[in-house]
């Protein structure tokens, strides 16, 4: 069986590949031309595959608000079409560096932003001209928050002091002080459409939303399958919750327990009519509309940490799961897998708010009504003035 999902990943993936290879010209000639592509001074460049496409989907809105035309720059036509039906933002479609000195001689760019430390991004980094900026797709101790490709950009924007502090004290020859600009979290400034309509009877309402399982075992904090199915039968069970149980994008790709986890959850809930969902949808509206979060080592959580509102955060069962020094696992509650059948029981404890909100403020300095906002444009005027000066001496003492 197992042999067989391999060779069916394998055709698929070669599919994909001769599909995308022979869209190219059509694609190109679609997507190129577009004079809101070209006339875009801030540029997201994506070379990934559209299966990690939810770290565009968390900047989407925030990028479509900015008070610059944005076109992202896709290097397959899969994801291209994936951006454009997903999002009101063009595309440049450019699976190389002739696609890339075209845009940068035709169009209007001045800063290239990166949601991802991909290889690839160095196809895009060669280029001197436009002021390379790494936004990321969210806050997180992990330690992949920590690379030495952030010496590659011009700014690296992070969240608040804590990733601040984690750049800064793991990169040799780093100088914080001109590369890093705190911005906080802006997505919380914006109101999200799509949360059910439930009545406001007393219940708590608690969001899962595990990550997946990662790709190798230093990464496997995902809990789906050590703790998913104890967790959700426990608050099913207990009729002052409602579950919303949002599972990663790529959940149960890698490992087939996993994926049998994530069915079952799905079951359970589906036993209970429409009392709890499955959310597969936008992201957003969990912030506000949950009273209370289960998560495990991810970007949700950080996400979560910021309504300095009460959550568990899992413990990985895999025991080579680098947990790297972080002060909010040191101060937020945590789960075990062995506890998880208690689960609701657990989350009768008393949560200190103050904690929270002091934490939050760790994480994302101020955090009232659109100051990250202000903070992400500020940041990025920063940047495309900077594409506007001399490059030598002169733009670094500037800087």
């Amino acid at each position: 069986m197992h042999r067989l999902r391999g060779m069916a990943r394998i055709v698929s993936r070669a599919s994909r590949q001769v599909r995308n290879r022979l869209e190219r010209s059509t694609f190109a000639s679609r997507c190129n031309s577009d004079p809101r592509a070209l006339a875009a001074p801030v540029a997201v460049y994506f070379a990934d595959g559209p299966e990690n496409l939810y770290q565009l989907r968390q900047w989407d809105r925030v990028l479509t608000a900015l008070p610059w035309p944005v076109v992202v720059v896709v290097s397959r036509p899969d994801t291209g079409r994936r951006v454009l039906a997903e999002t009101s933002l063009p595309v440049f479609f450019a699976p190389g560096s002739t696609y890339l000195e075209d845009l940068l001689a035709r169009g209007a760019v001045k800063t290239v932003l990166y949601l991802n430390h991909l290889p690839l991004n160095f196809r895009m980094l060669r280029f001197a001209a436009p002021v390379h900026v790494h936004l990321g797709h969210g806050e997180s101790d992990k330690d992949s928050s920590v690379t030495n490709q952030n010496k590659a950009y011009d700014r690296v924007l992070v969240a608040g002091p804590a990733a601040r502090e984690r750049v800064a004290g793991a990169l040799r020859g780093f100088d914080d002080a001109v590369h890093v600009r705190e911005v906080g979290r802006p997505q919380l400034d914006l109101a999200y459409p799509g949360a059910p309509e439930w009545a406001d009877d007393g219940t708590t309402r608690v969001l899962y939303a595990p990550t997946w399982e990662g790709d190798r075992a230093s990464m496997a904090y995902g809990s789906v399958a050590s703790h998913g199915v104890a967790l959700v039968s426990s608050l099913v069970s207990d009729p002052r919750y409602r579950v919303v149980y949002r599972p990663h994008p790529r959940a149960g790709v890698q490992d087939p327990a996993y994926a049998a986890a994530d069915r079952r959850i799905r079951a359970l809930l589906a036993e209970h009519g429409d009392r709890h969902i499955v959310d597969t949808g936008p992201y957003g509206w969990q912030w506000a509309f949950a009273d209370v979060c289960v998560t495990d080592l991810s970007s949700v959580a950080y996400d979560w940490l910021a309504t300095a509102k009460p959550m568990l955060v899992t413990v990985p069962t895999e025991p080579r799961a680098t947990l790297p020094p972080s002060r909010l696992l040191e101060e937020v509650p945590r789960l075990h897998a062995a506890d998880a059948p208690r689960a609701a029981t657990l989350l009768d404890a008393n949560w200190p708010r103050e904690r929270m909100l002091a934490l939050s403020e760790h994480y994302f300095g101020d955090m009232s009504a659109g100051a990250s906002t202000r903070r992400f444009v500020g940041a990025l005027e920063e940047a495309l003035r900077i594409a506007d000066e001399p490059i030598g001496p002169a733009s670094a003492a500037s800087a």
